[in-house]
């Protein structure tokens, strides 16, 4: 059986993970997995443990998915069995590298040795992000979905003080500290199969990163349109409506009740046309929760991350 992936694009969360993910799907000497994030390395996740919230936001694919005799493109699901995640390659064309795009796998702690032991010779893809813009980023997104309440900085003092365990919590700080997981992934992985880019410098000029990135996978050069980063979320207008259509029972019936065009108006009333965005004053405040980290990661990187200044 042919080893599974080629590539690992393992994080970070709110990175820009889906959209490079999306524009290597476009790359013909490339077969992205079905299920988009498929997590099976990360062996220390455990679903059924997962908080009601978070499975109401991110369902697990139902059985009648394993049936199809070609899988359909899916998001994300929690894949346990090893022969259901090899059909996830199945489409796979002589000669395309297979790439898993699950941002787990950077939090995992077991991940960097189980990627290692399924294929030694796969490359690993991390893009890290000013930590606090990618903390603000999730927050949004969980905002959007009515999983928390209250102001950014709040809601960062509240999660600090929670354990840091996927699905359980939204991690905002967390998964914005990275000299642990860093360090677990460079002690494994040796650094010519570790590609360690910064968000801001990688999409600055989107189209040379992506192909200096592509060359450096051994990848074919790949005539592209400019790229865009997508799925940057909506806010909500009416944070407390937002939870109740999107959390509370009634609220997630009336919402399944709705015909798709009324769907779609109430969706638009629902957001928010200003973006939600952080004065310097909460930016510097938020910055005290990541500052030593990055101070680590500097060191672990051996460069400086000054773009996050």
């Amino acid at each position: 059986m042919r080893m599974v992936p080629d590539i690992a694009l393992i994080g970070v969360a709110k990175g820009g993970t889906t959209a490079l993910a999306s524009w290597f799907d476009r790359h013909p000497d490339v077969a992205v997995s079905r299920v988009k994030e498929p997590n099976f390395f990360s062996q220390d996740v455990d679903p059924s443990q997962f908080s009601k919230a978070y499975r109401n936001m991110s369902p697990a694919l139902p059985e009648s998915y394993w049936s199809e005799v070609k899988l359909r493109p899916a998001h994300q699901d929690f894949v346990r069995d090893s022969a259901r995640y090899a059909r996830l390659f199945e489409h796979a064309q002589p000669g395309q590298k297979t790439l898993d795009a699950s941002t787990s796998y950077f939090f995992s702690k077991t991940a960097p040795q189980a990627l290692w032991e399924a294929n030694s010779n796969a490359h690993i893809v991390l893009l890290l992000r000013n930590p606090v813009d990618r903390a603000f980023s999730h927050f949004r997104m969980a905002r959007k979905y009515g999983m928390v309440k209250g102001d950014f900085l709040s809601v960062l003092k509240e999660d600090a003080a929670l354990p840091g365990i996927w699905g359980q919590n939204e991690n905002f700080v967390h998964l914005s500290l990275y000299a642990e997981a860093l360090g677990r992934w460079q002690a494994i992985w040796p650094a010519e199969q570790l590609h360690i880019h910064v968000y801001e410098a990688f999409f600055q000029d989107a189209t040379s990163s992506f192909a200096a990135l592509c060359q450096s996978l051994g990848l074919a050069e790949m005539a592209t349109e400019s790229l865009q980063r997508v799925f940057e979320g909506q806010d909500p207008a009416f944070p407390a409506l937002q939870r109740f259509f999107m959390q509370h029972p009634l609220g997630r019936t009336l919402k399944s009740l709705l015909p798709p065009a009324l769907l779609g108006n109430v969706k638009q009333w629902l957001n928010s046309h200003q973006p939600l965005t952080l004065t310097g004053s909460e930016r510097d405040q938020a910055w005290a929760f990541f500052r030593e980290d990055v101070n680590q990661c500097q060191a672990l990187l051996n460069r400086p991350l000054s773009l996050w200044s």
